[in-house]
């Protein structure tokens, strides 16, 4: 199943993680343009994001070198309140952006709101949290699939 059928599912825990992934990468690029006109809000900007790509990546985790702090936190996020709650906190802090002057920092709140929005709504339906296949994660089971696990150390099933 492709990325286009996965967005048809109407699961709102996959458009939350791709909302995400694009906050995080608009907070770190938008964030690096700024950063010599807004340095605090650039650099929380650039923070936020590489934090938003370590929570929807757990990949990350595994590739770059972290301590079992930031580790424990990040792995804390698996409920969609929680990342609702995260998602608004870093929304709220880049629109505060505004306070000082209008920047371009506004698509990243954007996209972050948009993000935390999806993540509310999956948690208020209570939908399973699905990963898209695009990253590697679960993405949605098709009908009459062979869902069979394997040992892939043994390669027998299990």
């Amino acid at each position: 199943m492709g990325v286009v059928e996965e967005l048809k599912t109407g699961n709102f825990s996959l458009y939350g993680q791709l909302a995400a992934l694009l906050s995080g990468v608009l907070m770190i690029v938008l964030g690096a343009v700024t950063l010599l006109s807004h340095v605090a809000y650039s650099v929380l900007s650039i923070v936020f994001g590489v934090v938003a790509l370590f929570i929807e990546i757990p990949l990350f985790l595994k590739l770059c070198p972290t301590g079992p702090r930031f580790d424990s936190a990040i792995h804390a996020m698996r409920s969609h309140w929680l990342r609702c709650v995260v998602y608004l906190v870093f929304a709220a802090v880049l629109w505060s952006a505004l306070s000082k002057s209008v920047t371009i920092l506004v698509i990243a709140a954007a996209t972050t709101t948009v993000a935390a929005a999806c993540y509310l709504v999956a948690a208020v339906r209570k939908q399973a949290q699905l990963t898209t296949r695009m990253l590697g994660g679960t993405g949605v089971a098709q009908p009459g699939a062979n869902t069979t696990a394997y040992n892939y150390a043994y390669a027998q099933p299990v």
